[in-house]
């Protein structure tokens, strides 16, 4: 009896203690409960897509564009407010607006001069010093690949080095751009390759318009071999070299 006693007391001040805290105080944080769960399940590692989720919508990096000059952001729109990546391991984890795959919380989020359908995020290792992130709902009429580029608004082209923080090697304009555009039309037929092909160098090549985005895309250089995927692998004549890095 005088056990039960102790119980009902214990309960009863346990309730007390329950009610006098403030309900936005007793709910556990939702992320918090998803990276417990992840933790009982056992932890899962999830290959994150470079996305921000900002004001209900879903953002994604954009790997065939670059800003065309780095005055093109805008005002800053928000901030980064949670980075998921080593944070969550949990397939059930549901994004919330703030959220960020790669980025730090805190990191600024911008908008595009001209081009409201996208953010930017300051990043020193993309070429013009930003990296862009298109909306969902944007994706499919962005011209993302080659086939897409109108050969004849193209006034410039960059090339850089393709690894982290990109140096620009060369630019070209007018005769020596028209000459490039004639090599990249070309069929060439690739050079024999030894079984043990080693990692190729790797190029940046910017197409400059006049739009407030300029078309990338990456060269390979596979031990003489000049290469890229517009679509499919296509090779290219060694003449490339001459313009990449002359």
């Amino acid at each position: 009896m005088k056990r039960l006693v102790i119980l009902m007391m214990a309960a009863m001040a346990l309730a007390a203690c329950q009610k006098d805290v403030p309900a936005a105080n007793a709910e556990v944080d939702e992320t918090e409960k998803q990276k417990l769960q992840a933790a009982e399940e056992g932890a899962t590692v999830i290959d994150w897509v470079d996305f921000v989720q900002f004001k209900g919508k879903h953002y994604t990096a954009v790997d065939t564009a670059v800003l065309s000059e780095k005055n093109g952001v805008g005002r800053k729109v928000g901030e980064v407010g949670f980075k998921v990546a080593d944070n969550i391991n949990s397939t059930n984890y549901q994004v919330k607006n703030g959220d960020a795959a790669f980025w730090e919380k805190g990191t600024a989020l911008y908008e595009v001069k001209k081009m409201p359908d996208f953010l930017a995020v300051k990043d020193e290792q993309e070429v013009n010093g930003y990296r862009l992130y298109l909306a969902e709902e944007a994706e499919e009429d962005f011209p993302h690949h080659f086939k897409d580029v109108e050969l004849d608004r193209v006034k410039a082209v960059e090339f850089y080095t393709g690894e982290q923080n990109p140096e620009l090697l060369n630019r070209i304009t007018k005769r020596e751009l028209e000459q490039f555009k004639e090599l990249l039309a070309e069929d060439v037929v690739p050079k024999a390759q030894n079984a043990n092909r080693p990692d190729p160098e790797l190029y940046r090549m910017i197409l400059y318009t006049d739009d407030p985005f300029a078309h990338a895309f990456y060269l390979y250089n596979e031990n003489g071999q000049w290469l890229w995927y517009p679509w499919d692998e296509e090779f290219l004549p060694d003449a490339v070299g001459k313009f990449v890095q002359p």
